[in-house]
C-alpha cells in the first residue's frame, strides 16, 4: 500500500476526533463572521460629500521617456460625490516624469455606482475626451479605496477620505 494512503488509513480516531472538532470551531468562527461582511449595505448616498484623494503608482511611456517602458507617478485632489451617482466636480494635480516633466493640474467631472456590496464603478472624464475607471470600494461612507482599472497604469490605488466639514456626520477613522 502506498506511504500516504496507509498513513490515512492508520490515523488513531482521537486525531480526527480532534481534527472534526477543530473545523468545527473554525466553521462555526466562519459563520459568524459571514453574516457582518453581508450586513454591510451601501448603495450611491454611501458617498456625499467632498473627499480628499491621493495615489502613486506606474504608468506606461515610450522608450524615449524611459527604457523601461514605464515612470513613477503621485497624485492627489480633491472630489465631490452628490450621494445620487454623481461626481459634478473634482479637481487633481499629478506629479510624474514625462517629456514634459514637472507637474500637471485639471479638473473633472463624473459618474459612480455604488453596489450593496459596497464594490462599484467610477468613470472619471476629464472634459477632453479622456475617461478613467475605478473599481471602488466603500469602507465606510468616510472612507474610499479604489483601483484604477485602465489599460496603461500600473499598480495605481487610490485612497480617499472624506473631509469633515461644518455640520458634517462623516465617521472618524
Amino acid at each position: 500500500m502506498n506511504g500516504a494512503i496507509q498513513s490515512l488509513t492508520t490515523v488513531p480516531k482521537r486525531e480526527i476526533d480532534e481534527l472534526q472538532q477543530g473545523r468545527f470551531r473554525t466553521g462555526a468562527v466562519l459563520l459568524a463572521v459571514v453574516p457582518n461582511l453581508h450586513a454591510a449595505k451601501s448603495s450611491n448616498a454611501s458617498l456625499k460629500g467632498a473627499y480628499a484623494f491621493s495615489s502613486q503608482g506606474f504608468t506606461e511611456v515610450t522608450p524615449d521617456i524611459s527604457s523601461a517602458g514605464f515612470v513613477p507617478w503621485a497624485e492627489a485632489g480633491l472630489v465631490v460625490y452628490d450621494g445620487h451617482g454623481n461626481v459634478p466636480s473634482g479637481r487633481f494635480t499629478v506629479n510624474t516624469t514625462t517629456a514634459k516633466g514637472g507637474s500637471t493640474q485639471g479638473t473633472f467631472t463624473g459618474t459612480y455606482a455604488v453596489n450593496g456590496d459596497c464594490t462599484g464603478k467610477v468613470q472619471i472624464d476629464l472634459g477632453d475626451g479622456t475617461l478613467f475607471h475605478f473599481d471602488p470600494v466603500v469602507e465606510r461612507s468616510a472612507r474610499v479605496t479604489a483601483v484604477n482599472t485602465d489599460s496603461g497604469t500600473l499598480m495605481s490605488i487610490f485612497s480617499i477620505q472624506k473631509i469633515r466639514g461644518e455640520g458634517d456626520t462623516a465617521e472618524e477613522k
